[in-house]
């Protein structure tokens, strides 16, 4: 069976904590993204599973055994590196056939797995090419190639797409998703980009200063985020977050003291909300209706900038001295100095507690 686990894995440089009581499991067939901003840990998390930085303290389990001892060479996992690492003398075909010659292997079986390998990442027709010879996107191919020719137990990438340009992206995005999805291994992927981990995980832990702040599937990521942190993190453009006071609470309807406004929002059910206490409410740009004139359910103000994306226009609308941005279609011919009235649409906002802890999300 192929799963890692981590114990309460923490990694110090001295006075550094770059990784701090992680905790996670990765089970057969998953992928999991460690998603973060630079300097977040992510990466030595993964060097520590794949045995090139040795832990502080806490426990790896491949396969549910403990291999803090064992050598790299042990563990038997395959491993595909930002910098491809490509042999600069071999062929993409020898690059490919690198890992299987300590497995013992007859000749006749290594040329098999080479172009099975090969057929599957598109790279018959560079077969007999070498590195300086290849695309950006070729190479990347390469390495994930040569990482799945072997029979690991489990798969490691770090920063796989990092170095291509926006539409080599999308395409090696789907590519190793693909590839990934007929394995049947646990895999952990490190990237910063929070579209390759919404795209290509099964599930995301979300990275801040060596800690986990929320592991969830995609959707519950970005749709019930545990906390400001996340809820900022995740999603482009960013989820709109602004102080707020609760003025008055009828069960499940709050109203809310937001942006020198008022405005009532139905969370679905009866919330612990302490009037005397501050919070912050969340919304996505995507999430506001345009409304004709405006209700106890809307926020209303002025547009003074816009951003075309497209068919889309992101709006950035004033409102005493405090803004707030919103998504729209072209089609609404909004222009700079209208004013405008937005509903937040229903189950899609969030409020979050002074400590950044969600409360609620309705």
């Amino acid at each position: 069976m192929s799963t890692i686990e981590l114990q309460n894995l923490t990694k110090s440089f001295g006075d550094l904590t770059a990784v701090n009581n992680v905790s996670l499991k990765v089970d057969e067939n998953e992928v999991l993204c460690l998603l973060g901003p630079s300097g977040c840990g992510k990466t030595t998390t993964l060097r520590m599973v794949a045995g090139l930085e040795i832990a502080t303290s806490g426990n790896i389990l491949i396969d549910n055994k403990n291999v803090n001892e064992l050598e790299t060479r042990d563990r038997n996992l395959a491993m595909a590196f930002q910098f491809y690492a490509l042999y600069p003398s071999l062929t993409v075909g020898e690059n490919l056939a690198n890992p299987l010659y300590a497995e013992n292997l007859s000749e006749k079986e290594i040329k098999e797995k080479i172009f099975e390998i090969a057929d599957i990442l598109q790279l018959r027709e560079i077969i007999n090419r070498k590195p300086h010879q290849l695309a950006e996107g070729e190479k990347q191919r390469v390495a994930v190639g040569r990482a799945i020719i072997r029979d690991p137990q489990c798969f490691l990438f770090d920063e796989p797409l990092s170095r291509l340009d926006v539409q080599l992206r999308e395409q090696m995005r789907g590519q190793i998703k693909e590839v990934l999805s007929d394995l049947n291994k646990a895999t952990v992927i490190v990237t910063h980009d929070q579209l390759e981990a919404l795209t290509m995980a099964t599930k995301i832990a979300v990275m801040r200063d060596g800690l986990i702040e929320q592991i969830s599937s995609p959707h519950d990521i970005f749709a019930k985020p545990e906390n400001t942190f996340v809820a900022g993190f995740i999603g482009t453009p960013q989820m709109n977050i602004a102080d707020c006071n609760i003025s008055n609470i009828n069960s499940s309807v709050l109203e809310i003291s937001l942006l020198n406004q008022i405005i009532e929002i139905d969370f679905g059910k009866a919330l612990d909300i302490n009037k005397n206490e501050n919070y912050f409410f969340g919304v996505r740009p995507r999430s506001f209706d345009l409304a004709e004139t405006a209700t106890n359910q809307s926020l209303s103000g002025e547009v003074d900038l816009i951003e075309n994306m497209g068919s889309e226009v992101l709006l950035h609308v004033n409102s005493n001295d405090a803004s707030f941005r919103t998504v729209q279609s072209r089609s609404h011919k909004i222009k700079v100095g209208d004013k405008i009235h937005l509903k937040p649409k229903k189950s899609q906002v969030h409020l979050f507690n002074s400590d950044g802890k969600v409360v609620a999300h309705g």
